[in-house]
């Protein structure tokens, strides 16, 4: 008897399979000058709902390569670690640092490929002064000991090291950061705008880097002619946290 497998749900099979369709199209039409996704490389004449049609970056993940240039911290030969990247940010990194020494992908949990190190950022394994470079991108807002991870972060940078950081702001250009450790899990979507975020992070989050150690600076505004060339958000903030030598 043969069986026959069930598709639990056709109609997101059939929504995906459109999307794709689409982004295909998209991908070769809409080619032109006016934007940039700097994740892919892909030229063309607008973003998607904030999308790039090539790769699906969104802004917040654009915003990687630009901080990077903005900050200057991209090098050659440098170690670097990667803190729960998506697919997207890991190549990218991959393909634009030259002759980097050692590229590092670090998750709780062996979740995709890419990651190689399976560890809890709270409690490392990691040496003293490992790393020139560590980026953690849309991640500390899952952490609940948040101090604890930046404590590590420091203590497996070199001096001079640099971290680059960026959590998502909720409600928009809230000033303050808000977290509750009684909140039921069942309700951090309601109160922080997502079910798997424990804070609500505010514009001031970056005070905590630096009682462990870290000197700040940051990067919050942007031209409007960057806004729209390379598909980032007004709203959205990075922070390049430094360790003295």
């Amino acid at each position: 008897m043969k069986l026959i497998k069930v598709i639990k749900n056709p109609m997101a099979y059939a929504s995906a399979a459109l999307n794709k369709t689409k982004n295909v199209f998209r991908t070769q039409f809409y080619k032109g000058d006016t934007v940039y996704c700097e994740i892919c490389k892909w030229n063309g004449k607008q973003f998607f709902k904030g999308k790039c049609p090539n790769c699906n970056s969104l802004p917040r993940t654009r915003l990687i390569p630009f901080s990077l240039r903005h900050f200057d911290l991209i090098d050659s030969g440098l170690k670097i670690l990667h803190i729960a990247p998506n697919i997207n940010e890991y190549y990218y990194v991959l393909n634009n640092f030259p002759d980097f020494d050692r590229y590092d992908r670090l998750n709780i949990k062996k979740a995709f490929p890419h990651i190689n190190l399976v560890q809890d950022i709270t409690k490392s394994d990691s040496k003293d002064d490992t790393y020139d470079l560590v980026v953690v991108w849309h991640v500390f807002e899952h952490i609940v000991e948040d101090v604890k991870a930046a404590s590590e972060i420091y203590r497996i940078l070199k001096p001079n090291g640099n971290l680059l950081m960026s959590v998502p702001i909720y409600p928009v250009r809230s000033e303050k950061t808000y977290e509750d450790s009684s909140i039921p899990y069942k309700d951090y979507e309601k109160v922080h705008g997502h079910d798997d975020h424990c804070r609500s992070c505010g514009l001031d989050y970056y005070q905590r880097f630096e009682t462990v150690g870290f000197s700040t600076s940051t990067l919050k505004s942007y031209s409007a002619e960057e806004l729209k060339r390379f598909g980032l958000s007004k709203t959205h903030v990075a922070w390049c946290f430094h360790k003295k030598g």
